[in-house]
């Protein structure tokens, strides 16, 4: 079985370490600083929830990705497989919840062109994605238990695109709708947009490994697109935090 942890080095450690621990910091800053636009109603949207649980699910994608790096080192005893199994559940999740406070956004725009709103309320569309999330929890928890890391791998390359298209889809529509490029929201939506773009592509690399290509390769690629990602929640973060302080 490849692995893209396979063997690691000292040096592969300390990086995978530092850039996690700094997903986990610009992870809880973007829960915060979102809970306080949330509280002051910046912007009077349901959207303010989801993007929370997304730092939610980023500082637990940080936390067992860092616990994934040590158990590969053999630092304590844990089978890495289990971690990254739990680890993928989360980073998933993260690109999830991006993904639905964008169409929770679009959805209640008054600019929406769809017609699926007349013909579906949102409630009933918010109760088909509850179900369709725990049917993605369970079927993919299953296989990180029976151990099918490849399979494992598939899943999330799969569903990391389709929800990074999802809610890419929905924040265009949004910004061609509203005309938001030069406001608050307009900013907010575009490193959205780069965040779903580095953490899915960071997400569905790792198959990489699957179809022959050097784990290291795999590995240098994930950090990269990882750090883009971290890098963007902070913007948004600081984004969200001046929001604050102007409404103030």
């Amino acid at each position: 079985m490849s692995s893209v942890l396979a063997d690691p080095v000292g040096t592969v450690i300390v990086i995978r370490i530092t850039a996690f621990l700094l997903l986990f910091a610009a992870s809880v800053l973007l829960s915060y600083y979102t809970l306080q636009n949330a509280t002051r109603r910046t912007i009077n949207s349901e959207m303010w929830d989801y993007v929370i649980l997304a730092g939610v699910a980023g500082s637990l994608y940080a936390i067992t990705a860092g616990a994934e790096t040590i158990a590969a080192s053999e630092a304590f005893a844990a089978d890495p497989a289990l971690v990254g199994g739990i680890r993928r559940l989360c980073q998933l999740f993260f690109i999830i919840f991006l993904a639905l406070a964008m169409r929770e956004l679009y959805y209640e725009s008054p600019g929406h062109t769809d017609e699926l709103i007349e013909q579906l309320p949102i409630e009933n569309i918010r109760y088909i994605e509850a179900a369709f999330l725990i049917v993605v929890f369970l079927q993919f928890l299953v296989i990180v238990l029976v151990g099918l890391v490849d399979i494992a791998r598939i899943v999330q390359l799969a569903a990391s695109i389709a929800f990074m298209l999802y809610g890419i889809s929905f924040a265009v529509k949004i910004r061609n709708a509203t005309m938001a490029s030069r406001t608050v929201l307009g900013t907010m939506l575009s490193y959205i947009i780069a965040i779903l773009l580095s953490a899915g592509a960071a997400s569905a690399v790792e198959v990489g490994v699957v179809v022959g290509i050097q784990p290291a390769l795999v590995e240098g690629i994930a950090i990269v697109l990882t750090v883009m990602s971290i890098t963007f929640i902070l913007v948004l973060s600081i984004r969200l935090k001046q929001n604050i302080a102007d409404i103030s």
